[in-house]
């Protein structure tokens, strides 16, 4: 399907500036004829706005039975990283991240980023998440919005990517199994395309 096309609704979003507060409209759409992938392209902003509609059009593919164990995990993740934190560019990046990553490494990389950004936080300390202890299906390693915001993402990204890349590294040295470097090899891609996005991110207006 096209994607893109939009009622004549608008809803008016205030965007904050370096030195200026300003506003654009945003278009209300319509979702009734979007598939799952349709809905895992839509952008970070409109996504923001329309997160009931788009709620509401996943329920309708679910209950249809259209909605692929796949579309599922990326959807759910999206999701959560439209609300991530209290900032803005680390939603947006971490949104276009996912979105940008292969559908089959969309549940790795979603728990890999969380375990490591947790381990970041409470100690600094950033390992694949197969070596924590505390790696469990309760959700237990999440972070509140304050503690995700109050950090300095620019040296979290960093530490993840040096520390992935020695990983990498060790694995090839090692003679590692080839799943297990392109496990390696996705984390490093995934990590390096956040921190572009988050370059990017910062560098914008964002909305509030």
């Amino acid at each position: 399907m096209e994607i893109g096309k939009a009622t004549s609704i608008y809803q008016t979003q205030e965007l904050k500036g370096t030195k200026e507060t300003y506003y654009k409209e945003t278009q209300k759409v319509d979702y009734s004829k979007y598939s799952a992938d349709d809905l895992m392209q839509i952008p970070f902003e409109e996504a923001k706005v329309n997160q009931e509609s788009i709620d509401k059009r996943y329920q309708e593919l679910a209950d249809d039975g259209n909605i692929k164990a796949r579309h599922a995990v990326g959807l759910l993740a999206l999701k959560g990283a439209l609300n991530f934190s209290e900032n803005n560019s680390i939603d947006k990046a971490y949104y276009e991240t996912l979105q940008s990553t292969p559908k089959e490494n969309l549940g790795l990389v979603t728990i890999e980023f969380q375990m490591n950004f947790q381990g970041f936080v409470k100690n600094g300390e950033i390992t694949p998440s197969f070596m924590k202890d505390e790696r469990s299906g309760n959700g237990t390693y999440l972070l509140n919005k304050n503690q995700a915001t109050n950090v300095d993402f620019d040296a979290f990204i960093n530490s993840a990517i040096s520390s992935f890349e020695k990983n990498l590294t060790k694995a090839k040295s090692s003679n590692a199994e080839n799943s297990v470097q392109n496990q390696y090899q996705g984390i490093v891609d995934f990590y390096k395309t956040f921190q572009d996005n988050f370059n990017k991110a910062t560098k914008e207006p964002y909305y509030i």
